[in-house]
Parts: C-alpha cells; sequence; structure tokens
C-alpha cells in the first residue's frame, strides 16, 4: 500500500472537537491531497450549546478528480485571506497562523492572535462567505505525525474543531 493510499484509507484517523461556536450550520471544505488528483470534502459543524446534534468534523468523501468534475479541480494554495464583510483575516507568516478580528471602537483596530503548533506548519487558508469562520491547514513537520484541517472562529480568533489527517493536505477551499 504506498503511502498516498495508505493516507487516504486512513483518511478519518482523529476528531478532535474543542469549544463551541454559537452558530448553526454545517460548513463544506475541499482538501487537495499531495502528489495525487485527489481531494477531501470535508464537513465541519459547529458545536450548538443546548442541541444535541452532532458537531465537529467529518470526511464526506474522497474525490479523484480525473473521474469527477462535481467540485472542479484540486483548491488553490493561499495564504492570506480577508473576510468578505472585512471583519476578520487570516494568513499564514512563517508557518504560524496569524487570526485578526477588527473592531471599530473610535476608529479602525484589529485584535491578533497568532496560533502556533510545534508539529505542524500551516500551509494554506479559507474564510467562510458568511465572515464568520476561517479554516486552516497545518502539515504535519513529522511523516509520522497526523496533519490536520481546523476551523476557527473569526470573532473569538480560536480553535473549535479540526480533524487529523494522515496525509499531506495542500490547499484548501470552501466547497460549493
Amino acid at each position: 500500500m504506498t503511502g498516498i493510499s495508505r493516507g487516504v484509507a486512513a483518511f478519518a484517523a482523529l476528531i478532535v472537537i474543542a469549544g463551541n461556536a454559537g452558530a448553526q450550520g454545517r460548513y463544506r471544505v475541499l482538501v487537495g491531497v499531495a502528489d495525487s488528483k485527489q481531494m477531501a470534502l470535508i464537513e465541519f459543524s459547529p458545536c450548538i450549546p443546548a442541541e444535541t446534534s452532532a458537531c465537529g468534523a467529518f470526511v464526506m468523501r474522497t474525490i479523484d478528480t480525473e473521474i469527477d468534475s462535481t467540485y472542479g479541480s484540486k483548491p488553490p494554495i493561499v495564504t492570506e485571506q480577508m473576510a468578505p464583510d472585512s471583519g476578520g483575516a487570516i494568513a499564514v507568516q512563517e508557518g504560524i497562523l496569524n487570526v485578526t478580528t477588527f473592531t471599530k471602537r473610535g476608529g479602525v483596530a484589529g485584535l491578533g492572535r497568532l496560533m502556533a503548533d510545534p508539529r505542524r506548519t500551516a500551509t494554506a487558508v479559507a474564510i467562510s462567505a458568511d465572515s464568520r469562520y476561517a479554516f486552516a491547514v497545518p502539515e504535519a513537520k513529522d511523516p509520522t505525525d497526523l496533519s490536520q484541517v481546523r476551523m476557527i472562529d473569526l470573532s473569538t480568533r480560536s480553535g473549535i474543531a479540526s480533524i487529523g489527517l494522515q496525509m499531506r493536505p495542500v490547499g484548501i477551499a470552501l466547497a460549493p
């Protein structure tokens, strides 16, 4: 079994859920698989207090872009993105995530937070169309470690869900 097929076969090896998000809805992202024509469709569902619905991150399916063009080609590698309503931004700076929320109190100010992971290097980011959440791809530095896809609440600048991946992810975009 090759490294890519082993990584795809064990795609949902770990699900970690943290915090809660006071927002309803599901967000789907596409994540490219390095050195292949594959990408994964991952669904994030924020945890909602007082509801018993499932929350966290789940791999919906793996897509071979040579056979299935439903979602287009593999997502691009974007290292900086601003929310459509300019309420926040996320950027990769030397492998560290910089999440900023903009406020207007007597002027425009930005409240930022650096999110570093000693075991992973951030490589790509995306922001939801409703400007509430950012998504990031931290790639594992050690091949025996898991890479991740993380969902970040832009208003609190904190991670609210993540999923571990046993493959090398490249590029991320919101699914249509």
